[in-house]
């Protein structure tokens, strides 16, 4: 199914059993035509899908950076949210604590931001972000000759299963 036809159409495919209508809310097109789309579409695709590559660069982490007043190291810079000019108003400080806790060593700040109610005093507004997603397992082909949709061995450790190959081994097991 060659896309060409009605690609460039200003309303394409309308009058067709693949589109519902006018509101194109629902479509049913051939794996073909998909291919086709997609092979065109390639070059508008990211080569990044891991949405675990934008660890602490996504608008929850600015969020929080904003809020916390910190600065991701190697992101923007913000103007703090908060400006606390009095801080005797707090009831705690480092001299009246109770089970004072000896630091070191500073607390690096992608571990304030990654976890704003455990390494800060005043967390405010702070928004809460995946520590990490599910482990992607894409791998853009290269080959335009292969399909769009197909089985990569380098991805799945376990072979593909032969029909052939099994029928074969339950007959000679039977023997």
């Amino acid at each position: 199914v060659g896309v060409l036809g009605w690609f460039y159409d200003h309303r394409p495919l309308q009058f067709t059993k693949m589109v519902n209508g006018p509101s194109y809310r629902t479509w049913q097109l051939p794996l073909p035509a998909m291919t086709a789309l997609h092979r065109l579409a390639s070059q508008l695709l990211s080569d990044i899908v891991d949405p675990n590559y934008f660890y602490l660069f996504d608008p929850k982490s600015f969020f929080t950076a904003k809020a916390l007043n910190m600065a991701i190291p190697g992101g923007p810079k913000f103007e703090p949210l908060y400006r606390d000019l009095d801080m005797d108003d707090d009831d705690w400080n480092e001299f009246n604590d109770i089970n004072k806790i000896i630091i070191r060593q500073p607390i690096r700040t992608e571990y304030r931001i990654a976890f704003p109610f455990l390494y800060n005093s005043r967390p405010r507004d702070v928004h809460m972000q995946h520590y990490h997603h599910p482990t992607c397992c894409y791998v853009k082909s290269d080959d335009p000759d292969l399909p769009a949709f197909y089985y990569d061995p380098i991805v799945s450790p376990i072979p593909a299963a032969d029909a052939g190959a099994d029928a074969d081994a339950d007959a000679g097991a039977r023997r």
